[in-house]
């Protein structure tokens, strides 16, 4: 027994140290562990039921609210009987207090030292002081006092603190884990208990209410609580047990606990009706909690120890993201920096040669957009026999053309391959914002998760990075356009002489005529002319020429402008996006690259806190593993 009250001691000091209680916005273990929490009304003796537990006085007393923030109260039982009784808080780690009214002082200075930093107008606080009690004369138990319920304000109180008490017993004793010690005077009517309202509403089925009777010496003449105590009057699950604390008077001439309890025992044992009773007495309750206590955790350890494994798991996985502490040698900081910058590189060319978020979306440039925008230029603008004219005409000027205009065709030509520079160079953009984008993707990926640490380093690559694709992308931006000024720098005159030997009647019969295709897919030696004028014949042949030749060229800039974007800027940028600042860094000296892996104190902070997370439950599974 002693063995499993400690195991939940331990854990619940494990809770104390991760500043976890039933107030936190995210429990980690608080509300998977079983606790007894102590509610009722302002002056029902909670706090004496407490005490006569302890078999101490150290609580604080008076009228109105004097719990004024909940009491974690733990009970550890010493091996030692000869060892001095002391107290020791969570606020002052290592200062062990002796004296119990020392003790008394030091909860109500706490709650004063804590309500004056919440703003001096506080009357209650949720926040919970932490008391370990050590001793060979307690059980080994875990308590929590809470501030005593009211119905109506007094003595001051502001009219708000009905409902603040009310809400703050709530967070505590609405966990499946929570065990209620409901406190009730005999010598009140049991329907208007708070203590009783409050369990009803959050343990509808009792399965977690115990109920506690004070005050039984005080109760009218010629009544008793024995009906209660047997079920009768208002059955509980786990029943009832009365107690007789010492009044005003015992306290006043400090009567001790010792004889207290004698008193307590004397009390019942010299009353009729409650002589042959087993529940009456503090001795009973403290057993009672210890073993009712005992039985919920033996039910409750195997999904504590699946609980604390999963968190184990998770915490695990996040502070593996958030990567481990930052040495502050040169070394070291010059490898962790050029190992980030080679994890960039490898996700940044993993992307490209991936899937839609990189090689695909580049080839869907060349494949998609580049054959539309192309397609869609306005080439039959120049190809119509008005512009035809005028151009060949311009292109003669004083002396016309003999045969051929060859000025003319030159110009059409000319003017046509223009069209095809601003899709192409556009192609050239397209891929470039791609490959800016998969470095924003790069820098996301898990392998690059120790980027969002280190926020100057981060920038630093992104800004080499961009820095590298803008100067790749000028490079291709000019290679794009000699490809495009090639085209109009020399026409192939093997097209035409093709032409002309195809459209002659010497031309011989056995050999296969060339296949030219005007931009419209008409088969150019398949056209007939003779429908129409002889001028507008000579003027349609030319346009037709034009358009095959055109048709030829588009081709291959469809075939060459993908080339030239891979060849000089896709490649380059996956074989050395950041080769720049590799390069820059290592001549950094040891202040420079401090600077440049100057880890966010969020981050820091977060992974202090993970880690003191994962350290304490990792101690916690120990101490259930050891248990089992």
């Amino acid at each position: 027994m002693e063995r499993v009250i400690g195991l939940v001691n331990k854990l619940q000091q494990i809770c104390t140290s991760l500043g976890d209680n039933a107030l936190s916005p995210q429990s980690i273990l608080w509300n998977k562990l079983p606790t007894i929490v102590v509610v009722g009304g302002q002056s029902s003796g909670k706090s004496s039921v407490l005490e006569a537990v302890v078999g101490r006085d150290f609580l604080p007393r008076g009228t109105g609210i004097v719990t004024r923030r909940p009491l974690v109260l733990q009970l550890v039982k010493t091996d030692d009987s000869s060892a001095q009784d002391y107290g020791e808080f969570s606020h002052a780690p290592g200062r062990k207090i002796p004296s119990f009214e020392d003790i008394r002082k030091e909860i109500e200075d706490e709650t004063e030292r804590h309500l004056h930093k919440m703003g001096g107008n506080k009357v209650v606080s949720p926040d919970p002081i932490y008391l370990t009690v050590y001793s060979n004369n307690v059980p080994n138990l875990t308590l929590v006092d809470m501030p005593g319920l009211t119905k109506v304000p007094i003595d001051g109180q502001p009219p708000s603190i009905v409902q603040e008490l009310d809400e703050m017993a709530r967070q505590y004793v609405k966990s499946d884990n929570a065990i209620i010690l409901a406190v009730t005077p005999a010598n009140a009517d049991l329907a208007t208990s708070d203590a009783l309202r409050m369990a009803r509403d959050v343990d509808p089925s009792g399965d977690r209410t115990i109920g506690v009777l004070t005050k039984v010496d005080i109760m009218d003449r010629g009544t008793d609580c024995r009906d209660v105590l047997l079920g009768r009057t208002l059955k509980l699950k786990h029943g009832w047990v009365a107690v007789v604390n010492r009044g005003q008077a015992d306290i006043n001439s400090r009567v001790s606990m010792k004889d207290a309890r004698a008193k307590e025992r004397e009390f019942f044992q010299g009353k009729p009706e409650y002589q042959d009773l087993q529940n009456t007495g503090t001795t009973f309750l403290a057993d009672k909690l210890s073993n009712h206590l005992i039985n919920e955790i033996m039910k409750s350890l195997p999904s504590i120890q699946s609980y604390i494994d999963d968190t184990i798991a998770k915490l695990t996985k996040e502070l593996q993201a958030l990567g481990g502490d930052v040495s502050h040698s040169r070394g070291a900081m010059l490898h962790m920096t050029l190992q980030l910058c080679q994890k960039l590189e490898r996700a940044f060319e993993r992307i490209v040669d991936g899937g839609k978020d990189g090689g695909e979306k580049i080839l869907d440039v060349f494949e998609i957009k580049l054959k539309e925008a192309i397609n869609k230029l306005p080439f039959q603008r120049i190809l119509t026999l008005k512009n035809v004219q005028m151009v060949v005409n311009e292109a003669d000027g004083y002396q016309p053309h003999i045969i051929a205009p060859e000025n003319g065709y030159r110009r059409l030509i000319e003017d046509g391959l223009s069209l095809l520079r601003d899709p192409s160079l556009n192609a050239v953009e397209l891929v470039h914002q791609i490959l800016k984008a998969i470095v924003t993707l790069a820098v996301n990926t898990p392998d690059c998760r120790d980027l969002q640490r280190f926020f100057n380093l981060k920038s630093e690559i992104i800004n080499h990075a961009a820095n590298t694709l803008e100067r790749l992308r000028k490079d291709t931006d000019a290679m794009v356009r000699t490809l495009v000024d090639m085209e109009a720098s020399y026409l192939s005159a093997s097209f035409f002489r093709e032409i002309v030997a195809a459209e002659s009647y010497a031309y011989d019969p056995s050999r296969p005529r060339p296949a030219f295709y005007t931009l419209s897919g008409e088969n150019l030696f398949e056209k007939r002319y003779d429908n129409l004028p002889v001028a507008d014949a000579h003027l349609q042949k030319i346009s037709d020429h034009v358009s095959a030749y055109l048709a030829i060229v588009k081709g291959q800039m469809l075939a060459t402008v993908p080339k030239a974007i891979v060849h000089c800027m896709v490649i380059p940028a996956k074989g050395g996006l950041l080769m720049a600042l590799q390069e820059d860094v290592a001549g950094k000296e040891e202040p420079q690259l401090r600077r440049l892996i100057n880890e966010s104190e969020e981050i820091a902070e977060q992974r202090e806190s993970v880690k003191k997370r994962l350290t304490l439950l990792q101690r916690a599974s120990k101490e259930i593993a050891a248990f089992m």
